[in-house]
């Protein structure tokens, strides 16, 4: 059996969330069935550390898609090239896009949320268009759709009008070897104390910008005692204003913008910090929110659906500080909260990547069995 995967997410040192999501699930699934090649189709020459299998195979179809033009390009024309020369049995889009492919090849698409559709601003204006565009076509392309929340399942079928058979939800796992317990020595000191950490991208989707006038007003009235940290990198859609907002706060002496950072890494700022702050305005699952449940990493985060969803689903829910994320007064009273919690939410429910491997491998045989 054959089977390609998109693989652009996967870039050595930046595992954001789609990027994660792939590797965990692909490196599982490579090893539970070894009669099974997977070939991963990259935008860009790919380190080795992501060929995790005898039966993985890594395919560099560039150039570097890093444009919207070139995304089309990427899928519409080097993708689809490559699947009309190999037979494949499965075609997985694991990051939302999913190039035509031949007829006898299966397609299976996941879709992590549907954000420019709530709010077109969030991304330049050019990928907001080209998502606008492509993404329906994606999923009228697609055999079967895999949602990543219950959440996201519904915003599919209500938008795009999908038949809730094409869709199935496979919520993320996480890694049973995280834990307080299999810290390094290094891990556990902490290079700021104490502190507030935020994890992943910096975009306007993760309101960085409220977040930071709500802090800078609670900090400078004396309300907190901790400082902010913030591990990810600084992305593109902020307005001048914001911009020069942002980049001024981060050379507060209180205020610490480190950058992307290494898995090992994050896992010490977790284990460090006062709490996790992810007043997100929009997500389709919110994976970070696990990451730190692993280290009982106190929480504030956004009262929307899906973070309710996640922590309901995998934790007890305690130690968490839910604010309206748009409110700068309730962020403010957020912060205040989680300056004073101790303790943070634990998880309950054992669920890990292999068992989210084990589900999309039976989905994709299903399909090749139609």
């Amino acid at each position: 059996m054959q089977v390609a995967i998109n693989a652009r997410f996967l870039l050595p040192n930046r595992l954001e969330g789609i990027g994660r999501y792939t590797y965990e699930t692909v490196s599982r699934m490579a090893l539970n069935n070894p009669e099974v090649t997977f070939h991963l189709l990259f935008d860009r020459p790919f380190s080795n550390e992501f060929i995790t299998a005898p039966n993985i195979q890594g395919h560099c179809l560039g150039p570097a898609a890093r444009h919207p033009w070139l995304w089309y390009y990427h899928y519409e024309v080097r993708i689809k090239r490559w699947l009309e020369k190999h037979q494949m049995d499965l075609y997985w889009g694991p990051d939302a896009f999913l190039a035509g492919s031949p007829s006898k090849t299966k397609s299976i698409l996941t879709i992590h949320d549907l954000a420019w559709e709530h709010n077109p601003a969030w991304n330049p204006q050019m990928v907001s268009r080209f998502y606008a565009k492509w993404v329906p076509t994606y999923c009228t392309r697609a055999d079967h759709i895999i949602s990543i929340s219950d959440f996201t399942s519904h915003d599919l079928m209500d938008r795009y009008s999908i038949p809730s058979s094409k869709v199935t939800t496979v919520m993320h796992g996480y890694d049973e070897d995280k834990s307080p317990d299999n810290l390094e020595e290094w891990q556990r000191i902490a290079l700021f104390d104490p502190y507030f950490l935020v994890l992943g991208s910096i975009n306007p989707r993760k309101n960085t910008y409220n977040l930071l006038k709500a802090f800078v007003a609670c900090k400078d009235e004396g309300k907190i005692t901790s400082d902010l940290v913030f591990a990810g990198a600084l992305a593109k859609g902020w307005s001048s204003i914001e911009l020069r907002y942002i980049k001024d706060c981060f050379r507060r002496s209180d205020v610490h913008f480190l950058g992307s950072v290494s898995e090992k890494e994050k896992e010490a700022l977790l284990f460090n910090a006062k709490g996790l702050v992810y007043p997100s305005l929009f997500e389709g699952f919110g994976l970070v929110l696990l990451e730190a449940a692993q280290y009982t990493c106190p929480v504030l985060t956004a009262e929307s659906t899906v973070c309710q969803e996640v922590l309901a689903y995998y934790t007890n829910q305690e130690g968490v500080a839910f604010v309206d994320p748009k409110s700068l007064e309730s962020l403010g009273q957020g912060l205040i909260k989680l300056d004073t919690i101790e303790k943070g939410p634990a998880i309950k429910m054992r669920r890990t990547w292999d068992q989210v491997a084990q589900e999309l491998w039976e989905i994709f045989e299903n399909e090749i069995r139609r």
